[in-house]
């Protein structure tokens, strides 16, 4: 009976072992498409997304690539991405050596495909070569990011054509490079062509325009090309206006600054101070601007006016800060300093009452804040002038001494 049940014992055990083979296999693939899954919802999750938060994900996801393809032999691109994805994400967050760590991680991992023919791989190996060279860029790398930019453009304008938008990306990081660099004429060169692209593609009138223009009024400016600054900003000024919506507002007002200091440089004050006041009539009551933003505009505009040697405007103009000023007690030292402008002012134009009544309004609020240095400084002003109005004086004071003390704003 032993040599009979012996054969046939062995049986079953030789059967759960092809049973359980096909198992291993189903267990093999669930494991594998669920780790698919995560990947993608990691994706999903963060894609136009940044934050260290967002990092973290970003190295949840390498660790399911390295999983993917380390134990289970998947496609080595999952590894490819996971590393330029955490790259890029580091790279948003400004954590230039992590990034470049992963990213050159990424860039071998893809220059040993031996498939040249695919085209989705390429794409992916001109976008780490441009994240690359941000890196290389940021860390003052100039002539290697120049190297990899330039491979990176010879690439895509091979891949897709020398008019394809995606060279736009790649003229701009060049750009830069060649601002720091300080070869001008190079970045300007550089966002002309980037200009062009998008002209062709959105037209002039566009958002991408308005901001290529203001890029080159930088760089003119640098190149203390100021004439050709004041048109590109002027410019990108123009278009704004005419794509103006709610959310864009305030970037004329930041252009009109920018464009007021330049005319100032140039000697034109007129046109310095009248571009505050044209931008100022036109858009101020389209959008609530914050506090901070409307005394640093109007302390540009006093300074502005302060060129066109018009006393009665810079009057007015530094009486329309003390009102913006008033709204809040949160920059009393900056009212109380206003307001012994404003007591000059009326001093000179020979107004002494109210001249005095503004210099001991100043000296209260030092007072009030603390500031007894400023106080008796004021305090000391106030004593010399009535003295001099009592002997007769005038109280008055040059004119260049006020206009000045303005242009110091």
């Amino acid at each position: 009976m032993e040599n009979q049940d012996g054969p046939y014992e062995a049986m079953p055990e030789m059967n759960k072992v092809q049973e359980y083979e096909p198992q291993i296999d189903f267990l093999e693939v669930s494991v594998i498409s669920e780790i698919i899954q995560t990947i993608e919802q990691i994706d999903s999750k963060c894609k136009g997304q940044i934050g260290e938060d967002i990092v973290n994900e970003r190295i949840k996801q390498l660790a399911y690539s390295k999983i993917l393809c380390n134990v289970y032999g998947k496609d080595i691109t999952y590894l490819i991405k996971a590393y330029t994805n955490l790259g890029i994400s580091y790279l948003d967050i400004e954590y230039y050596e992590q990034a470049q760590e992963h990213l050159l991680n990424a860039f071998k991992l893809n220059e040993n495909l031996s498939n040249d023919d695919n085209l989705n791989m390429k794409e992916y190996q001109i976008k780490i070569l441009i994240n690359l060279s941000k890196c290389y860029l940021e860390n003052d790398k100039l002539d290697t990011a120049q190297q990899i930019s330039e491979r990176s453009l010879s690439m895509n304008k091979t891949l897709f054509g020398e008019d394809h938008v995606s060279n736009a990306d790649i003229y701009y990081i060049l750009a830069k490079i060649h601002t720091k660099l300080k070869n001008y004429n190079t970045a300007i060169e550089d966002l002309s062509y980037m200009f062009k692209i998008y002209e062709k593609i959105y037209g002039y009138d566009s958002e991408k325009s308005a901001k290529i223009s203001m890029e080159m009024g930088q760089i003119y400016e640098l190149s203390e090309n100021y004439s050709d600054a004041i048109q590109y900003y002027d410019n990108s000024y123009k278009i704004w206006e005419k794509i103006i919506n709610d959310n864009n507002y305030e970037v004329l007002f930041q252009i009109a600054m920018k464009l007021s200091e330049l005319y100032v440089t140039c000697k034109q004050y007129e046109a310095s101070y009248q571009y505050l006041t044209d931008t100022e009539n036109k858009y101020g009551d389209k959008i609530k601007r914050n506090l901070k933003d409307r005394v640093v505009y109007q302390r540009c505009r006093i300074k502005a006016c302060s060129y066109t040697n018009d006393i009665e405007t810079l009057l007015q103009e530094n009486l329309r800060l003390e009102e913006i000023l008033s709204e809040s007690n949160e920059n009393q030292k900056t009212l109380a300093k206003t307001c012994v402008k404003i007591g000059t002012i009326y001093l000179e134009i020979k107004e002494k009452e109210k001249g005095l009544d503004y210099l001991r309004k100043a000296e209260n609020i030092f007072i009030i804040n603390g500031d007894n240095k400023c106080a008796n400084e004021v305090h000391q002003k106030i004593e010399e002038l009535a003295k001099k109005l009592n002997s007769g004086g005038g109280g008055e004071q040059e004119e260049s001494e006020i206009l000045k003390e303005n242009k110091k704003e």
